[in-house]
């Protein structure tokens, strides 16, 4: 992915993730601060030359995208500038983060977060997402990362992790994740929950691979 791909990449994360994420549509998350964190951290991820984009061949639009990012490196200062903390799902995402760095030595150039991953409506269930994932761990692991991990809001996502070879870690339950004293995802009653998944990357793609 390019910096030029940045703007049109947050867009397709932004809107898909607003409609599709359960935990975000559980809470209205707003799809202009999704696009907005996006934008913020696909200028890293450019820069670091991490994520990859799916572009349909004849239009030349984005149709799927994979935003990752260095997670040993300090996130953009702009980030400070979005209001974070009133958001139930960024407060798990962060619980899963803290249980991966506590149980890690971080330092750049290690560990590849998998931040988000979206494919448009008109070309989904084509295998584009885990292609998408092969295509960033490759490059990850060219680049001399070892570990690449994520936070898998619903089954499709886990699915598609753990057929390219990722282990669940942890999973903070739906029913049971507080925020201020209230359970906000309490009404998701189609996944599990959220999954901390971790993969070496020294083992890619070495192991054998399934489909599903």
């Amino acid at each position: 992915m390019s910096c030029a791909d940045n703007v049109e990449m947050s867009r397709l994360l932004g809107d898909v993730f607003s409609r599709r994420d359960p935990p975000a549509m559980a809470t209205q998350f707003s799809p202009r601060k999704l696009e907005k964190i996006a934008a913020i951290f696909g200028t890293k991820s450019a820069r670091e030359g991490l994520s990859s984009v799916a572009v349909e061949s004849v239009s030349g639009e984005i149709v799927g995208a994979v935003l990752t990012h260095d997670f040993g490196r300090a996130p953009p200062s702009e980030i400070e500038d979005v209001d974070l903390s009133s958001e139930p799902v960024i407060a798990l995402l962060d619980e899963l983060e803290e249980i991966f760095a506590n149980a890690h030595e971080i330092g750049p150039g290690e560990f590849l977060h998998i931040f988000m991953i979206a494919v448009r409506d008109d070309f989904s269930g084509k295998g584009i997402a885990q292609n998408l994932v092969q295509s960033c761990l490759e490059q990850a692991k060219n680049l001399g990362y070892g570990l690449a991990f994520t936070e898998a809001t619903n089954q499709i996502s886990q699915r598609v992790f753990k057929n390219v070879g990722f282990d669940e870690l942890h999973l903070i339950g739906y029913s049971t994740f507080e925020f201020h004293g209230r359970k906000p995802f309490q009404g998701i009653s189609q996944h599990r929950g959220c999954a901390l998944m971790e993969m070496d990357l020294s083992t890619y793609p070495d192991r054998s691979l399934t489909t599903g």
